[in-house]
Formats: structure tokens, C-alpha cells, sequence
């Protein structure tokens, strides 16, 4: 019995572990990874049911807390580091930008253990002991809210909603309705409608306290505060369905109606409600919308008030090869036209390149970079320079999606005519500390009577590769189906759609074997396609009203030029600019 649920999860994420470090092929690193995070939390489900009905009562809680405390240190703390194929590893999980992604894992992992335990014991109703029957009923709230929502929820505190219209299901998860089954747990434990609602108040508080922390650039949490009354009257409501109405309110409501419903009954219509939200999360599990585009230190007013983060609209083209690893990029950039007076006070137009590196060793963290120039409404340009860091919502990640803008630098102009071209460039270059030689990520710039200048540096974690990735995984795509990573990109994105612009992107290129090569194929990416890696976009929403004119569409402009204007036609996702 000491093997369960923990041996189960540890097994499968060593195994796939070491087919990603070790394997000759990531075929099967891959397939596995996709369910890791279903796998550990079958292995606990089923391990809590399991170690609930074999044990007396109390045992099974402990031994799960046990068993999700020995993840954790495995996970978190007893890993190594160690070179294997002349690449420095690392088995260690990653603990978030906040440090605590393992103790969020740890207790998602409790709770689908403890849960089968918690509603085992709810049988016995009276014969629980009555002086800590409310904090079993409060605990097993908590508990059952977290089986129920994590997913939803721990996505939402980092601004992650589900594609159009399944965050219809998040929103209602986000009200409380899945607290009515907290309310009939909570009230089978508790005995008391007071207790019930209790539960749904209090699971709503432990939950924000845990994931308070996580990074939600321009997330607005605000519609927290009127949600813990929602949350208790779903939780009331379950209550209700459990323990029935007060004698008190029987009498003066009448019991003509009531004897007409049983009990029973309206308790399955109230789980089945509840089943039917939870189980609809799981369907739309693969549909996220994640998306980073900028530093909100440079227009921190939110785009647009949404139940995640503020998605921007944004248009590029995309290298249409076979995937490179790299070491340098460089792009063009010049504002032909635009009518600043167009611009909001908090807009902006931007253009630049995007582009992701990968890691050596944990699946689903992933590295974006960005070299942009912003024109903001004073005719002033930004250069800006970023480097996020992302994670899918896996098990390496602690089982929930998070990002961080870890590295941003900028440089403000002012030149006498916005048309200048600017030239960015990203380098990895090396540097010698301590005797040992480490890459570091460059960002540069270029503009009339400036010479390259560097303007930011970055000394990354020692897992990432010091490199980029350009081109399409699995080579040249013929058809645009969803999920399809285009990890260089070059474009233009607003804040908020504006009109009266055009902007040249010249010669996007990358070094490649000591010398600079244009991009030889290039094609349009709208912004609710333009993936960077599986889960992560750049922008978030296509650009409406944006063309592009290249050498296909153009045989007089030579390629590598791009001419992006703003002129109330759209451009469709994969045609060919050169």
C-alpha cells in the first residue's frame, strides 16, 4: 500500500524523462509528455480511491499528504544536474516565476487523492465527531473546488482563457456553479447551512491566495471582490439540495409544492449541473488562448477589458522554411506613413520580430524574444528589446500555464523624420565568467548617423540553448492548420486597431555559417493564428484592415521588402510575400 498513488506518477514522469534526455528519437518523449499531467492525476485519483476504501478513515488522507510531499521533494528538490551529449540537464522541475509552481502542484496533486477519503467519510453525516465536523467540512470545500477547477482557474490568474465560445464554460466556473458541490459536500460534513455556504466564501479565498501571485500583465482581478457572495450562494444552494429546507421556512413557504420534489431528485439536477460545466473544461481542454505581445511599461493602460489578459491585433510574416537553430537575426524598420494624430494618448503602432529558443531539458518552458521600435502619439520611437519566458500548462510547469516578461530594455528617439529606417538585430555572443565560457543574448540597433549600438544584454538560465529557432518544425506547412508553430516572425501590431499608416520591413535575415542570409520565403500569419510555440501567440487577434505588397504581389519591389499599410482590405492567412 506505501507504493500508491505516488510510485504510479513518479514512474511515468522518470520514464518520459528519460526518453527526452537519453532516447535516440523524441518520439515517444513527446507522445508521453502530452499526458503527463492526466497521468499524475489518474495515478492519485485512483491511488486516493484505492488507499480510502482499504484503510480506516484518517489514514488515507495522510498517507496521500505523504505520498504528495514525496513528489514534490523528488520533483523540486532530490534532482541533479548533470552534461550528458556535451549539454548541461537538469532533472528538476521549474518552480515559476513566483517559486511556488511545486507547492501548486503538490497541491493539486493532494487533492485528487484526499478527495475520495473526504467523501467517504461525508457518508457517516451525524456519526462524524462534532467538534471537527466544520473544519472537515471547510477542508473538504477547498478540496473539491480544486478537483473541480484547477485547470480553469489556475489559467485564469494568468490571464489564459479558452477559445471563443468555450470560455463560455470558464466564466461560469469563475461565478461559483461548480460550488454547489461543494455546498452538498460541505453540508453532508458539516450538517449546517451555514456551514455550506461557508465553503463556497471560503474555497474561493484559499484558492486567490494561493494563485494571487502568478503574472497576469494588465490582467484586471478586481471581479474577484463580487465573486465571493456568488460563490457562497452556489455553496448555499448546495446546502440546500443536501439538507433541505429549515423546518422554519417550510411552514411559512408551504409544503404543498415542496412534497412534490424530492430531495433526491433536484440533488441529481444539481450535480448533474455541475458535471456537465466541469466535464465540458476537460473537451475544451486543448482550446487556450494564451498571448504576449509587449512591455506594459510602455502603454500600461489595458487594450480592452476581457475575462483574461488584453489580446492586441497584430499581422506578420512568417519564414516559411525548414527549421533552423541560429544564433543572430536582424530586420529593418521604417514608418513610410503615419498619422500620429490617429494614435490614442495610450496606443501605439509597433514593429519588429519575434522569435522562440528552446530549453535543454524541461517540456513546455519556452523562451520568447522580440527586437520592436514603437511609434508612440508624441512622434516619439521606442526601441524595445524583451525576452519572455512561458510555460504550458504541464507538469513541468506545475500544472498550469504561466509567463513572464524576465528581461526588457529600450532606448527612446527622437529623430527629425519617424521615416528613418532602423535596423535591430538579436545576437547570441559569448562571454567568459569565472574562467568559463557562457552565452549571452545581444540586442542591438542601427538608424542614420548611429552606428550599431548595443541597448540590452541578457545572461539566461544555464538550461536554455543559446540559440534561436527559426523556420517551421516539420517543415513547410501546405495548409494552415491550427496549432502550426511558426517560430520567427516579423510584423506590426497595434494596441488598438488604427488607420492611416504604412511600414516597410526590410531584409529580415540570420547569420548562418559566418555570414548573413536573407529569409528566402516569407508568408502572411494573422495575429489569432501566429503561434511561436505550441500554446503562445504573439498579438492574439488578426490586424482587420491591413495589406501587405511584396516581390509576388509586386515584381518592381525586390525581396526581403515588405510593405505593410493599413488601407481597409485583410490580408488571408499564408499568402506568399517572396
Amino acid at each position: 500500500m506505501a507504493i500508491f498513488p505516488w510510485v504510479p506518477a513518479y514512474l511515468f514522469e522518470r520514464i518520459d524523462f528519460y526518453f527526452g534526455v537519453y532516447g535516440n528519437s523524441n518520439y515517444w518523449y513527446y507522445q508521453l509528455s502530452g499526458t503527463r499531467l492526466e497521468a499524475d492525476v489518474v495515478s492519485f485519483a485512483l491511488g486516493g480511491i484505492l488507499v480510502a476504501y482499504l484503510l480506516r478513515p484518517r489514514w488515507p488522507v495522510i498517507q496521500v499528504f505523504l505520498s504528495a510531499a514525496l513528489i514534490w521533494t523528488l520533483f523540486y528538490e532530490a534532482c541533479s544536474t548533470f552534461r550528458t551529449g556535451g549539454l548541461l540537464h537538469s532533472g528538476c522541475y521549474q518552480t515559476g516565476p513566483d517559486g511556488i509552481a511545486g507547492f501548486r502542484l503538490t497541491a493539486m496533486m493532494f487533492s485528487f487523492g484526499a478527495l475520495p477519503a473526504l467523501v467517504k467519510a461525508a457518508s457517516k453525516r451525524d456519526a462524524l465527531n462534532r467538534t471537527v465536523r466544520p473544519a472537515i467540512a471547510l477542508a473538504g470545500g477547498v478540496v473539491i473546488t480544486v478537483v473541480m477547477a484547477w485547470f480553469p482557474l489556475t489559467a485564469w490568474f494568468s490571464g489564459v482563457t479558452y477559445l471563443p465560445p468555450l470560455v463560455v464554460f470558464q466564466g461560469l466556473i469563475l461565478i461559483g456553479v461548480p460550488q454547489i458541490a461543494t455546498g452538498i459536500l460541505a453540508a453532508r460534513i458539516g450538517r449546517s447551512l451555514k456551514i455550506a455556504a461557508s465553503s463556497g466564501a471560503v474555497s474561493l479565498l484559499v484558492l486567490s491566495a494561493g494563485l494571487w501571485t502568478l503574472s497576469c500583465p494588465n490582467c484586471d482581478r478586481s471581479i474577484l471582490y463580487p465573486l465571493v457572495p456568488s460563490w457562497a450562494f452556489f455553496a448555499f444552494l448546495g446546502g440546500l439540495l443536501e439538507l433541505g429546507l429549515p423546518q422554519r421556512f417550510r411552514f411559512s413557504l408551504g409544503d404543498g409544492w415542496l412534497e412534490r420534489i424530492r430531495l433526491e431528485d433536484a440533488r441529481r439536477v444539481g450535480v448533474a449541473l455541475v458535471l456537465t460545466v466541469c466535464l465540458w473544461t476537460l473537451v475544451a481542454y486543448g482550446f487556450w488562448d494564451p498571448r504576449v505581445l509587449y512591455a506594459s511599461s510602455i502603454s500600461p493602460m489595458p487594450a480592452d477589458l476581457t475575462l483574461g489578459q488584453s489580446s492586441y491585433p497584430y499581422v506578420a510574416g512568417y519564414y516559411n522554411s525548414t527549421q533552423y537553430r541560429i544564433c543572430c537575426l536582424q530586420l529593418g524598420v521604417s514608418f513610410v506613413e503615419a498619422n500620429v494624430q490617429l494614435l490614442a494618448p495610450d496606443n501605439f503602432l509597433m514593429a519588429g520580430m519575434g522569435v522562440q529558443s528552446p530549453n535543454c531539458c524541461v517540456d513546455g518552458w519556452d523562451l520568447g524574444w522580440r527586437a520592436d521600435v514603437f511609434l508612440l502619439p508624441n512622434r516619439s520611437l521606442i526601441v524595445s528589446g524583451s525576452s519572455w519566458t512561458t510555460c504550458d500548462s504541464n507538469a513541468n510547469c506545475g500544472g498550469y500555464f504561466w509567463q513572464q516578461l524576465r528581461y526588457h530594455a529600450q532606448v527612446t528617439l527622437n529623430p527629425q523624420e519617424i521615416s528613418a529606417p532602423i535596423y535591430l538585430r538579436m545576437m547570441w555572443e559569448p562571454i567568459t565568467t569565472n574562467g568559463q565560457t557562457l552565452y549571452q543574448a545581444n540586442w542591438y540597433y542601427n538608424t542614420t548617423n548611429v552606428p550599431w549600438t548595443r541597448f540590452g544584454s541578457f545572461l539566461p538560465d544555464f538550461r536554455e540553448g543559446p540559440y534561436f529557432d527559426i523556420g517551421i518544425p516539420g517543415g513547410v506547412p501546405t495548409n494552415l492548420p491550427q496549432g502550426t508553430t511558426y517560430f520567427y516572425q516579423f510584423g506590426v501590431a497595434s494596441k488598438i486597431p488604427v488607420s492611416g499608416w504604412r511600414v516597410l520591413l526590410l531584409y529580415p535575415s540570420f547569420q548562418y555559417q559566418g555570414s548573413w542570409r536573407v529569409m528566402e520565403r516569407a508568408n502572411i500569419i494573422q495575429g489569432d493564428y501566429s503561434f511561436w510555440k505550441a500554446e503562445y501567440r504573439w498579438g492574439g487577434e488578426p490586424y482587420p484592415g491591413v495589406t501587405a505588397q511584396a516581390n509576388l504581389t509586386d515584381p518592381n519591389i525586390p525581396p526581403g521588402i515588405a510593405y505593410f499599410n493599413y488601407d481597409g482590405r485583410t490580408m488571408r492567412d499564408n499568402a506568399s510575400l517572396w
